[in-house]
């Protein structure tokens, strides 16, 4: 086990890493909006590896969605 992997292990468990159809009903936006979002740089979002697909850290979206209510609030 690398060092990288040993630290997500730590600190994230499966079910906080969510894959692109469940940060779609999380944020609840269409996928071609998710996708959007992540090559504009305005989302978290990760790839395993080159080419891989697209994963999430759940909270961090609900981190992000929480900063974006709080700039309309203001």
């Amino acid at each position: 086990m690398t060092d990288n992997t040993a630290r997500i292990q730590d600190h994230a468990t499966t079910a906080d890493i969510i894959s692109a159809p469940e940060a779609c009903k999380v944020l609840r936006v269409h996928r071609n909006t998710l996708y959007r979002l992540i090559q504009d740089g305005e989302i978290p979002a990760f790839r395993l590896m080159t080419g891989g697909r697209w994963r999430f850290r759940r909270e961090a979206l609900e981190q992000w969605i929480d900063d974006k209510q709080g700039r309309r609030l203001r």
